[in-house]
């Protein structure tokens, strides 16, 4: 007898759960229709800004001011066609080969693509990419 009312019971849960998932896909559509724009929004129906991806720049970024470190690690990149390492980049424009690191994540950072290439044993070689 026991195992009839535990069949009964088994049965009785997959049925209400069934009825559930129905009256859950039902509401879920009437709500798509009645509110569904297809434009993703916030609380107040404010858009929401869009990500950027990694490297990309935006319209809203300022440029970097002309006698920056930025500035100058760009126009000695600019000026040559070959890469240029490390230590050349540190001598040129003045700053320390910490400060050329972060100088140049901060360019990659503003969207500009500096392509790096490795040689064997020499040192890597930094170019904007053209």
């Amino acid at each position: 007898m026991t195992t009839n009312n535990t069949h009964i019971t088994e049965l009785c849960d997959q049925l209400v759960s069934a009825v559930r998932q129905d009256i859950r896909q039902e509401l879920t559509e009437k709500f798509r229709q009645e509110f569904g724009t297809g434009v993703a929004t916030g609380m107040h129906g404010e858009p929401l800004t869009t990500t950027r991806r990694r490297g990309e720049r935006g319209a809203d970024k300022r440029p970097f001011r002309p006698n920056s470190s930025l500035a100058k690690l760009y126009r000695v990149l600019a000026s040559r066609k070959t890469g240029v390492n490390i230590q050349t980049l540190a001598r040129e424009t003045g700053l320390t080969k910490k400060a050329v690191h972060m100088a140049v994540y901060k360019l990659r950072k503003h969207g500009y693509q500096i392509v790096v290439k490795r040689e064997g044993f020499q040192r890597p070689k930094y170019k904007l990419a053209s």
